[in-house]
């Protein structure tokens, strides 16, 4: 082969990878990495009226660190006053991933001691069951259903329980611009084994505080029951059971995650029921 016809060949070759691996990067590049929060439970008050958990993360675009707290009422399914105790650390440092992870732990931080006060007040110090987690990563998830024993013990396999979500499409003014898509609201139930399907949350609207919701999922189920005193051991024994839910809406680059909270108190289930 001439020389001349070699280098020719070779430039093309090089041409046409040069071309391929910008298509590669292109492609890549249209891959949307939504802000994704994780969540940590900070437990329960022993008599179980009051729950308290922490969604933290880094958002998309900006990079800013944040960590919000929730506590609420597990009678009335309400945040008590204050609650949640929310941090966005506006902070455009060094962006390393080192330096990331000394901002968000200073974001928890501050929002541990902004919350403190009432944590200590509602005395969130139990620890309650968690009865499954139902993470993004797990491959063959099912977002909107989760059946759960209501404990570890082999006694409680024949009290199962189905929880079910469903989304609600619930027009939003403010959320019109977004899409009927990102105008949802949800119904979550649930479904003793044998018995009949029990609604345990039905949206009429949708609060400002979710934004506009695309979807939902079932995240985490976490069982408490509470210890009673024995002028109380004659009135049906009860358990609160709280169904962490995930929250998508539109991001920055994808979907954002977060989290919210559902309690309702069911009757607890005896090794001799």
């Amino acid at each position: 082969m001439h020389p001349l016809m070699f280098k020719t060949r070779t430039r093309r070759s090089i041409n046409i990878l040069i071309l391929a691996l910008i298509f590669v990067s292109a492609l890549l590049g249209t891959a949307k990495a939504g802000d994704i929060a994780k969540r940590h439970v900070l437990g329960f008050s022993p008599d179980g009226t009051h729950f308290a958990f922490e969604e933290y993360g880094v958002q998309d675009g900006s990079g800013f660190p944040y960590s919000n707290i929730f506590i609420t009422n597990t009678r009335t399914n309400s945040w008590v006053k204050g609650s949640p105790f929310r941090v966005l650390l506006k902070d455009e440092s060094d962006a390393d991933l080192k330096e990331e992870k000394r901002r968000l732990k200073k974001a928890r931080d501050k929002a541990l001691t902004m919350a403190d006060a009432t944590l200590k007040k509602y005395n969130i110090s139990e620890q309650g069951e968690l009865l499954a987690h139902n993470p993004l990563s797990e491959a063959d998830r099912d977002p909107t259903k989760v059946t759960v024993f209501p404990g570890a013990d082999p006694y409680w396999h024949k009290h199962k329980l189905t929880f079910r979500i469903t989304d609600i499409p619930l027009p939003t003014k403010r959320c019109k611009d977004y899409g009927d898509e990102a105008q949802t609201g949800y119904s979550l139930t649930v479904e003793p084994l044998g018995e009949k399907e029990i609604v345990l949350h039905k949206d009429a609207r949708i609060p400002t505080s979710r934004g506009c919701p695309k979807r939902y999922a079932i995240s985490d189920i976490v069982k408490f029951e509470p210890v009673v005193s024995s002028s109380e051991k004659a009135k049906k024994k009860e358990a609160v059971y709280i169904v962490i839910l995930q929250i998508f809406s539109y991001g920055f680059e994808g979907d954002d995650g977060r989290y919210l909270a559902n309690s309702s108190w069911l009757p607890v289930q005896n090794a001799t029921n």
